[in-house]
């Protein structure tokens, strides 16, 4: 009985242990953009004005802007893009960049404030304030 008990426990772990190896669907970023929650790999905000909170970014999301004077706050790291877009944005990310991470400014005056910076921060076209913590100086920036 022992034995029976064992190769079922045996055949039973082939079949279970590959679902445990494998990889989870990658959980997508939560963000509110102008206080709706939005989710997915990729938040977008309008043409418009925006004002677009989010947690940290894995290296597949990006966070955009588009047009408009906007406010971009991410909490958490990113390792993903986060892009102002046109108009003048201030884009904020004191947790900073991994070394995937973007913080883009794009066209027009933006401000820029990165914690740590182990990816890349820039300011795009136009006159933009950069001002990273430590790590990787910010480009495209005249202030």
């Amino acid at each position: 009985m022992i034995r029976h008990t064992v190769r079922a426990l045996c055949a039973a772990s082939l079949v279970i242990a590959p679902l445990a190896l494998s990889t989870p669907a990658h959980a997508a970023v939560t963000c509110t953009v102008n206080g709706i929650a939005v989710s997915g790999t990729t938040v977008n905000g309008t043409s418009g004005s925006d004002f677009i909170r989010c947690g940290g970014l894995a290296p597949t999301d990006s966070v955009n802007g588009l047009g408009g004077n906007d406010f971009i706050l991410v909490t958490g790291a990113v390792g993903g893009i986060v892009s102002g877009g046109a108009g003048s944005d201030y884009v904020q990310a004191d947790a900073g960049t991994t070394g995937s991470g973007q913080v883009l400014g794009n066209a027009d005056g933006d401000y820029l404030s990165v914690g740590p910076n182990a990816g890349s921060t820039n300011g795009g076209t136009g006159l933009d304030f950069c001002r990273v913590a430590s790590g990787n100086p910010p480009v495209n920036c005249e202030f």
